[in-house]
């Protein structure tokens, strides 16, 4: 029998992801005092999603993608529901790919997140124009792709070492360590 305060931090360990998801996702969001900088921001809660979505799929279920996209349209003012469609395919189109992807390098897992974004910031773009009488202008939305394909590799080795923290203390507290 696990004791009561090994139990909460395993739930902890495991609600990790979502909480590191969702402080990006309120840091993404939270207003900007610079003029303009706000259209610029990297789409920083992807970034989780993508990671642990492809490393250990089970810390990143698809209600909570939901849940993060809701949170976003609601806050930015875009339709509800459009980011949580979109975040959902991101980790679809991610989860039907992982098994060729997984056991690969860095760079290959960058190249994917950076194709993976593309398609995901396309489709929104797409999809944005059919609800909004005025065109869109895909310039802010390349900034936004490009910021956020070069936050990747700091945010992959932080998450790395994370990782490896997570898994070394969930073996310590499940094997009596």
């Amino acid at each position: 029998m696990i004791p009561a305060a090994r139990r909460l931090e395993l739930l902890f360990l495991a609600a990790l992801p979502g909480l590191i998801a969702t402080a990006l996702a309120i840091f993404s969001l939270s207003c900007k005092h610079i003029s303009g900088l706000s259209h610029f921001m990297p789409a920083l809660p992807l970034i989780p999603i993508f990671y642990w979505g492809l490393t250990h799929s089970r810390d990143m279920p698809y209600w909570f993608v939901f849940a993060l996209g809701l949170v976003t349209d609601a806050v930015t003012g875009l339709n509800l529901g459009l980011s949580s469609l979109l975040y959902m395919l991101f980790l679809k189109l991610l989860h039907m790919q992982r098994r060729y992807i997984h056991k690969e390098g860095f760079i290959v897992k960058w190249m994917y997140f950076a194709a993976l974004l593309a398609v995901t910031d396309f489709l929104g773009g797409i999809a944005q124009s059919f609800f909004s009488p005025g065109s869109v202008h895909f310039g802010p939305a390349f900034l936004q792709w490009l910021l956020t394909v070069c936050f990747y590799p700091v945010l992959h080795k932080a998450f790395d070492g994370l990782d490896d923290y997570i898994h070394s203390r969930r073996w310590q507290i499940l094997h009596g360590g």
